[in-house]
């Protein structure tokens, strides 16, 4: 796969861990490509006051807004079925962090959006009932983008190289 100038950056630029390189990276090839997203700072290049919270993604311009980008991925740890209270708990989880990065970020963005990448329909289907249950106050200026992903199990557990 040949991937853009925001993807290659995204690719090549330190990372602040964990095993989700390669989810953020699709993550903005798909909103470059759907939505002519251009990529303008990595998740370590995003200044908070104060720090250390929970951070964004990316931040990408689109339609002429500046916005936040988190990623997160739908699935089952250690097999079984995806349960709403699985969803609820993710969902959870990164919408509150969605909203401390909103409040403490220097980046002057004034919505996010939380990618969901989601396995299966059965799960995409979960996350959404969950979803419209959650309460104002999770949900409030974040836009959930769900993927669902079939047969891209190099997503789920960053088993790709990447050169």
């Amino acid at each position: 796969m040949t991937f853009s100038q925001g993807g290659n950056r995204l690719k090549d630029v330190p990372n602040a861990g964990g095993s989700s390189v390669i989810s953020e990276i699709l993550s903005f090839e798909l909103l470059q490509k759907c939505f002519k997203a251009d990529l303008i700072k990595t998740e370590m290049e995003v200044t908070y006051f104060p720090e250390g919270g929970s951070i964004t993604d990316y931040v990408c311009q689109v339609f002429g807004t500046k916005v936040g980008v988190s990623v997160t991925r739908a699935m089952k740890y250690r097999g079984g079925e995806f349960t709403t209270d699985d969803a609820e708990h993710l969902l959870k989880k990164k919408l509150k962090g969605v909203l401390q990065s909103n409040k403490n970020n220097l980046e002057d963005w004034n919505k996010q959006i939380l990618h969901v990448w989601s396995v299966n329909k059965d799960v995409t289907n979960t996350l959404i009932q969950v979803y419209s249950n959650l309460p104002d106050n999770v949900t409030s200026n974040t836009v959930i983008f769900i993927t669902t992903s079939k047969s891209a199990d190099f997503i789920y557990n960053n088993d790709v190289i990447l050169n």
